[in-house]
């Protein structure tokens, strides 16, 4: 779980810290994994975990990658989520799923740097007006 601190202010003017639990990402993997761990017609092999250490010293585990395992042995790495859950059904290709991967990939970093590009032309805009 991934803790967020979270500053309260109180009508005496004292500051009291929260910490808020939010496994989102997390809980997310996971039901992914045994969707695609039930649903699949593939043999499933195993899930691939990545360890980060937690904010209090606590050891938290992602699924990061789902293993499959097809009738002539041949080994996929998917991701859990719902591309990895189509191609664990047998509704898309590997080819497919790496070609939708790749497209949600190119289209989160294009997103990101069109947002900062519009940014630097705000604060660029804003420092020239003032």
């Amino acid at each position: 779980m991934w803790n967020f601190l979270v500053k309260i202010l109180r009508p005496n003017n004292g500051v009291s810290i929260l910490c808020v639990s939010n496994n989102f990402v997390e809980l997310q993997a996971y039901e992914f994994s045994e969707k695609i761990r039930v649903n699949s017609l593939y043999k499933f092999v195993r899930v691939e975990k990545s360890n980060s250490n937690g904010t209090e010293g606590s050891v938290l585990d992602l699924i990061t990658h789902v293993i499959l395992q097809d009738t002539d042995g041949t080994l996929y790495q998917i991701e859990p989520n719902p591309n990895g859950l189509k191609f664990a059904k047998k509704e898309i290709t590997y080819k497919e799923y790496n070609k939708l991967q790749n497209k949600e990939t190119f289209t989160a970093f294009s997103a990101f740097f069109i947002i900062i590009g519009f940014f630097s032309i705000g604060m660029v805009s804003f420092t020239k007006l003032f």
